[in-house]
């Protein structure tokens, strides 16, 4: 028996900002959703092959910690335009890192979501550009 996929769900404290902030810059879609009382409360979203939930959370669920929960880990994207979506996030006044190479092959960057939910944004350098190499499905 083995996982079949990880979807990170988080919990948010505006539902309607998160979702226009992850349909804005990363092209992500509702392809599920929950109201409650007439308001969206849960929703899965899905871009090509990226899928993440948000939760609507009420005051006594969000916790405040300093730093921020979110901080104490981090989402990693793969996109397929990172200066483009660099530039677009910091037009829209998103505090985002400089875009640096790695030593493991890719070019990288961060931004906070609206949340604090830190986002590592990373495509691999041109020489390794094959991302279905390190896919265990392919075995």
């Amino acid at each position: 028996m083995a996982a079949t996929k990880l979807i990170p769900s988080l919990g948010v404290s505006d539902l309607e900002r998160s979702l226009g902030f992850y349909r804005t810059f990363f092209g992500f879609e509702v392809a599920d959703s929950y109201d409650d009382a007439g308001r969206m409360a849960w929703c899965w979203l899905r871009a090509r092959g990226a899928d993440l939930m948000l939760q609507q959370l009420s005051a006594d669920q969000q916790i405040r910690l300093n730093p921020a929960i979110g901080q104490s880990w981090v989402i990693y994207l793969r996109v397929d335009d990172i200066e483009g979506l660099h530039s677009k996030l910091e037009r829209g006044g998103f505090p985002v890192s400089a875009i640096t190479a790695t030593a493991y092959g890719t070019r990288e960057f961060f931004v906070p979501d609206p949340d604090g939910y830190e986002l590592w944004i990373s495509v691999p350098e041109e020489t390794n550009l094959d991302d279905d190499e390190d896919d265990p499905d392919d075995d």
